[in-house]
């Protein structure tokens, strides 16, 4: 009885001390964020009649801007503005929400102008931390899908080496004409997730025992730069899976890809890019 009790007490100041962690980087990444947001809607076009405002949804319903708002569970606190985002002198409607709970999720919606005070919805992006930057480009992270990928919300891979792997960017986009489009990573992207995995595959193999089990973030930095890799290079999915069995050569190979692939298919299901 006092071996289970004490074991009862490390396990909750495990997890204490994880959820310090957790709430730490969660609040450090959405400082972030928000700043990038708050700038973009300050020097945006406010609105100051959203019931006038007139929306074409994505199912080709029409509504109004403070309707639409109400019907899809946006929250008080979400924001509104008219932009200009691909500069070709017609403004774009752009509505960011917030979704609240753990963790999640921003919501960006883009509707393009097709009238005088009448806009039709044109793409959506869902994940944690994205914003419009002072470049109209929006960023784009995968960690909030990939945040469980074999491991606690809160592990990240850590090497304090000089030859550690590199922080992976975020996916840029950029609205055109209509839609979100994905700036096509270069040469040094390329050679910067391949170097990535090269390391991160010479890493001891953690075995699980269990889907309780987590490692130390090691398969989750491999999700993320396979994402990266797959959205900024084609998303040609032949390609990702050669990539990913050129480095990951651990026993759970399958396992670990068709988790990913269940990911990947989630963030193309929630995002218009």
């Amino acid at each position: 009885m006092v071996l289970s009790l004490a074991y009862l007490f490390i396990v909750l100041s495990l997890k204490a001390q994880d959820d310090t962690v957790l709430h730490a980087k969660d609040s450090v990444i959405e400082a972030e964020s928000q700043d990038c947001y708050v700038r973009f809607f300050d020097h945006a076009i406010k609105i100051s009649s959203p019931s006038k405002i007139i929306l074409i949804t994505k199912d080709k319903k029409t509504t109004s801007l403070s309707k639409f708002i109400k019907t899809n569970d946006l929250r008080e606190t979400a924001l509104y503005s008219l932009a200009d985002l691909d500069h070709d002198g017609k403004n774009e409607l752009v509505i960011r929400n917030y979704t609240g709970g753990a963790h999640c999720c921003d919501e960006f919606y883009f509707f393009k102008g097709i009238g005088p005070d009448k806009y039709q919805y044109a793409a959506k992006t869902f994940a944690g931390n994205s914003c419009i930057n002072d470049q109209d480009e929006i960023t784009y992270n995968f960690y909030e899908q990939f945040g469980y990928f074999f491991t606690c919300y809160a592990c990240t891979y850590e090497d304090s080496s000089e030859a550690a792997p590199g922080e992976v960017p975020d996916l840029v986009l950029k609205y055109s004409k209509g839609r979100l489009v994905i700036i096509p990573g270069d040469k040094e992207l390329r050679n910067m997730i391949n170097d990535n995995l090269g390391k991160l595959s010479e890493r001891p193999y953690q075995k699980l025992d269990n889907d309780a089990d987590q490692d130390d973030g090691v398969r989750k930095e491999f999700a993320l730069n396979l994402a990266t890799f797959h959205y900024s290079f084609g998303k040609n999915i032949n390609e990702t899976k050669k990539l990913f069995d050129r480095y990951y050569k651990f026993p759970d190979a399958k396992k670990v890809w068709t988790e990913f692939i269940k990911i990947l298919n989630g963030v193309k299901q929630e995002n218009d890019f």
